[in-house]
């Protein structure tokens, strides 16, 4: 099929087909309400009409706005009516590229579009129009796949931008320099410095989107189809939020407010460097390791498993007995074979200790109140292991696991002690901060990535 036949079997689709530089952002609306039958709420058709009518254009946004959704039209809209086009997107992970933004663009593409193109099929993460008229997922390894691409008319889609890699970023603004170049950066705020930051400084080149939740039409009562409603975040889920992360926490503050978290430089442990061990594209291979924070006195227990640099998942259980915790960590074990288990010490997690080492069971206890390892620079063992955690966060992977990541960016920094020792805030003043919630599986996470043997950390 040639350029001239995808013209015309576009233009029969869809009556308000324009050609290239004559394509506005309200024909691109209009283009992909008609022929994706896609419906929207006012903010994704100002995402369109943003991408369409600049060259750049930026979104930051709370969870669940149809962010990813509207991309994906953006990126047919652009590649079908400004062809001959190139359209190259990519995120932090490959896999957010193929199974999230390409899952979307596939599913429109078939039941839309191949009908009519001629047969031309689209592939896993590539839609090939003709050699030189394309769109493409790439893997967000380096920058090496945006080199080489040249086309007068290009749009250059960054999904979950904050957390792409800069040489990417780079390679990506040198495509700018084509002749009819657009660049579309969209996802979560995640920390107060980096290329989105900067994106929304005043004065910069970017058109800027902001959305919170409290703009969305659950909360507003803006009228648009059920279904689009039900795709959207809920008023129950950001209250729920609030109470299980704090509304003054990063986590809320980027989620749920679409803002960018305060760096007052107090937290231990950087949203963003959540975010990128979120990203960060590792097999877990190697020993089983289990860390388990025993609840006592309302707070949940809380199972953080590792095999190798990877954390596998955390789950919980409401203020168990302690036999009910000593029979689910015999029967995770049984399933797992744990090379080590890492249980809190203190409280009733110590007869917990016991009665699983008298079962034959592989355990260790860590005393998060004892003296620390390092004595030179940390007050006790319990700001050691916050502030190695922040290290393994360098290197690990963690899963996407937003109350994990909650409870790992809430505890504070204190002022250093009188031997110039690093102090946190006590774990009583972090859970009145956050109303009576404590950071369980950040401890569980805490006491997973210490070593299999002698229970310093593993990195």
């Amino acid at each position: 099929m040639t350029t001239a036949d995808v013209q015309t079997e576009t233009a029969s689709y869809n009556a308000i087909y324009g050609k290239p530089g004559e394509f506005t952002g309200d024909d691109a609306v209009r283009w992909c309400e008609n022929a994706l039958r896609s419906e929207y709420w006012s903010m994704q058709r100002e995402i369109i009409r943003s991408v369409f009518n600049n060259e750049y254009t930026a979104v930051r946004a709370c969870n669940g706005p149809g962010k990813t959704f509207v991309a994906s039209d953006i990126a047919l809209a652009f590649l079908l009516n400004m062809g001959p086009a190139i359209v190259p997107t990519t995120a932090p992970r490959f896999q957010q590229v193929r199974d999230v933004l390409w899952q979307e663009i596939r599913q429109k593409y078939n039941t839309h579009l191949a009908p009519i193109m001629g047969g031309i099929e689209c592939q896993q993460t590539r839609l090939e129009i003709e050699p030189g008229w394309f769109m493409v997922g790439l893997s967000p390894e380096s920058g090496v796949g945006l080199q080489g691409l040249h086309q007068a008319n290009m749009l250059i889609v960054l999904d979950e931008a904050p957390g792409v890699r800069p040489e990417i970023v780079q390679a990506a603004n040198t495509l700018m320099a084509s002749g009819d170049a657009h660049m579309l950066w969209i996802g979560n705020p995640l920390q107060s410095s980096g290329h989105f930051y900067d994106a929304f400084r005043l004065g910069s080149k970017w058109s800027k989107i902001h959305i919170s939740c409290e703009m969305t039409p659950n909360f507003t009562g803006e009228e648009v189809p059920e279904r689009v409603k039900r795709q959207l975040i809920t008023p129950k889920w950001v209250e729920d939020m609030g109470k299980e992360w704090g509304e003054d926490s990063a986590a809320y503050m980027s989620g749920c407010l679409g803002e960018f978290p305060e760096d007052d430089g107090l937290g231990i442990i950087p949203l963003k460097l959540c975010r990128d061990a979120v990203a960060r594209e590792l097999e877990p291979e190697g020993e089983m390791v289990l860390g388990v924070d025993v609840g006592a006195g309302g707070d949940l227990t809380a199972y953080c498993r590792r095999r190798g640099q990877v954390v596998l998942d955390v789950t919980t259980q409401s203020t168990p007995e302690a036999p009910q915790v000593q029979q689910r960590i015999i029967a995770m074990h049984e399933r797992d074979q744990y090379k080590m288990i890492h249980i809190d010490s203190c409280g009733i997690g110590w007869g917990v200790i016991g009665n699983l080492r008298a079962a034959g069971l592989p355990v260790n206890g860590i005393n998060a109140g004892a003296g620390a390892n390092d004595k030179e620079h940390y007050f006790n063992r319990r700001v050691e292991l916050w502030y190695a955690g922040r290290d393994w966060l360098k290197y690990g992977k963690l899963p996407d696991d937003d109350q994990l990541i909650a409870d790992l960016t809430a505890p504070i920094k204190d002022t250093l002690s009188n031997l110039g020792q690093q102090r946190m805030e006590s774990k009583a003043a972090t859970k009145k901060r956050l109303k009576s919630r404590s950071p369980d599986r950040g401890d569980a996470f805490l006491l997973a990535i210490q070593s299999s043997n002698s229970g310093f950390f593993a990195y």
